[in-house]
């Protein structure tokens, strides 16, 4: 009786092995099932332009998010192009933020030093702008922060302004 025992525990565990292991989804079915695979289930995109009096290329622009009480996302960050505009892709965590418009705000944190006309300006200022809904289309959404002016001033504007004092 010993040796029947034996002989059917296991053979249960080994049947019931295969059958729990039917039951779990492998790796890359759970990734895919979170939005992580091949197949994305949302994309969110937030674009805008960085100016002076000119587009500032080479500029890091970031994003920062409110994601609860008193928490706020990690910066995501981005470079601007030669025509002074960047693209910052969300990261998925941060999509199903409610009320993304109002959650969410654009800056400046890095320009050029060749740009000094507005790097003091920006150097001494809290420039942030909030974003818009632009487009949202099949699980894409594209977001935009619009044009971010940096007031730098060339030598005339600076001494229209000492003229008016």
């Amino acid at each position: 009786m010993g040796i029947f025992f034996i002989l059917f525990f296991l053979f249960s565990f080994f049947n019931g092995e295969s059958i729990a292991a039917e039951k779990f989804w492998s790796r890359i079915e759970m990734a895919e099932m979170n939005g992580y695979g091949e197949h994305k289930l949302s994309s969110v995109v937030i674009t805008g332009s960085l100016l002076c009096n000119s587009p500032v290329s080479g500029a890091t622009v970031a994003i920062k998010c409110h994601t609860g009480f008193k928490k706020r996302s990690n910066w995501i960050k981005a470079v601007t192009d030669d025509f002074g505009e960047f693209v910052i892709h969300l990261p998925s965590h941060l999509h199903a933020i409610p009320h993304l418009e109002k959650a969410c705000f654009v800056k400046p944190v890095h320009v050029p030093k060749h740009y000094h006309r507005c790097y003091k300006t920006f150097s001494k200022s809290n420039i942030h702008k909030g974003i818009k809904l632009v487009s949202s289309t099949n699980g894409f959404r594209v977001y935009t922060s619009g044009t971010i002016r940096l007031h730098g001033h060339s030598s005339r504007s600076s001494q229209a302004r000492k003229s008016d004092m």
